[in-house]
């Protein structure tokens, strides 16, 4: 019967050892790992600043604007298709943009760099951006492969 009593004595005690092992070894891993990542806010990123002269000179860049109700205009004209979701003017405008700028190019006259057709997007921030989307596509139906945007 003693016997007996002090096997269930021992039963009763659970060793903590290998629990409290663990517990500090993931702790110490936990800690290690994130102390080698770099916080966000502590990276160095540069932004970009405004430009200080601009190589582009107006006739270079084609402006197309997109109002508030979604009219679209290429370079102060208001393009008649500017609600026709494919805008077929705007794209046969920039097609012949491209195309004079080509003949430049193919008769020496300027450089690629230099007669490449570039479109700068003005959009309005109270447009539909079905708007933006439609003269985006314009743009690459057309074949023109310099494009940045801003808003109004």
């Amino acid at each position: 019967m003693n016997s007996l009593k002090k096997i269930l004595d021992d039963i009763d005690e659970v060793d903590l050892t290998p629990m409290i092992d663990v517990t500090f070894l993931l702790l110490i891993y936990f800690m290690v790992t994130t102390m080698l990542k770099q916080p966000e806010a502590e990276l160095s990123i540069q932004l970009p600043g405004k430009p200080q002269s601009s190589d582009i000179t107006p006739m270079e860049l084609l402006n197309v604007r997109i109002g508030e109700e979604g009219e679209v205009s290429l370079n102060g004209s208001v393009i008649e298709d500017g609600f026709d979701l494919l805008m077929p003017d705007l794209v046969a405008n920039l097609k012949t943009q491209k195309g004079m700028r080509d003949q430049l190019i193919s008769s020496g006259a300027k450089s690629k760099e230099e007669a490449e057709l570039k479109v700068q997007i003005e959009s309005s921030t109270l447009a539909l951006h079905q708007a933006s989307i439609s003269v985006l596509n314009a743009c690459s139906s057309a074949g023109v492969d310099k494009v940045t945007f801003s808003f109004q």
